[in-house]
């Protein structure tokens, strides 16, 4: 009875990482996905259209409304509560594994940034086809349902399916630049688990305690390091993902897509829309976490077994 008590603790365990994860995932894009669609528009559009990212919200909520910032909010807002329900669900499973597995009582810092680049790697199989269709989404500057190339989510899932496309050169287009960006979480949860240990007040034991304002700094601190550590990555992906489903493909693939945009204005091409991302990964990711915590702690750390 012990034994499988134990197990049903253990389950639990990682079942309250899986439930606070979609709950991050909510907050995540309802602090950022203003921001987030700025950001879009800025690094995909190269025929002069806005001045820079103020330009670009004026613009935005002038022709379309203030709710154009929302738009093709939907698909992220159910995937990324599903994503980061897996994310952070496999997040905690691989840091307990890799942590046992070097026999660390507590997980260190390296043995989180392992299992970041291990969950990130297996989410970007969920993430690729999602953050194609949302970055088609973004970029159309239709004022009319009728003019717009997609009408929505499934139209465009549908359409790129689609020959000569089909899934790999269609849904999957970018998949790469998007692991590799995942990938990238070690600047992230590492971060993440850094900062909260530094500003978190100690108990009597001297451990670091979990609060919700350690949460917080820690939280849009580790945004700001995440996207630091792979930003020009995400305007490779984004140019791929957003370019027009024609064929043959406007862009053959990473390399390709890295050339002309450095072709079109060097490297600073690369850090285009930079600003409202940055701007947007404190409180987006600040949200993201406290989200995490509040729900980690509403939860019972135990299941009372009767």
């Amino acid at each position: 009875a012990m034994a499988e008590q134990q197990q049903q603790q253990q389950a639990w365990g990682r079942a309250r990482h899986f439930i606070a994860g979609s709950a991050s995932g909510v907050a995540l894009v309802l602090a950022g996905h203003p921001f987030d669609s700025i950001k879009v528009r800025v690094q995909t559009e190269n025929t002069g259209r806005f001045k820079g990212p103020l330009d670009a919200l004026r613009q935005t909520v002038r022709k379309e409304g203030v709710l154009a910032v929302y738009k093709g909010v939907s698909p992220p807002l159910l995937a990324t509560g599903g994503v980061n329900f897996l994310l952070f669900g496999m997040q905690g499973w691989f840091v307990q594994e890799i942590a046992a597995q070097r026999g660390h009582a507590q997980a260190e810092l390296s043995d989180i940034a392992v299992a970041a680049v291990f969950s990130g790697f297996l989410i970007s199989s969920v993430v690729s086809p999602m953050e194609g269709v949302k970055a088609r989404l973004q970029v159309n500057y239709a004022t009319t349902r009728a003019a717009a190339t997609y009408s929505g989510p499934l139209h465009c899932i549908r359409s790129i399916v689609q020959p000569p496309l089909g899934l790999r050169r269609g849904l999957y287009r970018g998949w790469l630049p998007t692991a590799l960006c995942r990938m990238s979480n070690y600047a992230y949860f590492a971060p993440y688990e850094y900062f909260r240990r530094k500003v978190s007040p100690l108990d009597a034991e001297g451990r670091p305690q979990r609060t919700l304002g350690a949460s917080i700094v820690a939280g849009g601190l580790s945004g700001t390091t995440y996207w630091l550590s792979c930003y020009p990555m995400d305007v490779i992906k984004n140019r791929m993902q957003a370019a027009p489903d024609t064929w043959p493909p406007r862009y053959t693939g990473l390399l390709h897509t890295a050339r002309c945009i450095y072709a079109e204005g060097g490297w600073r091409a690369f850090f285009r829309g930079f600003t409202p991302c940055v701007l947007r990964a404190f409180p987006a990711n600040a949200s993201c976490f406290l989200a995490f915590e509040m729900t980690m702690k509403l939860l019972p750390e135990r299941l009372n077994s009767q």
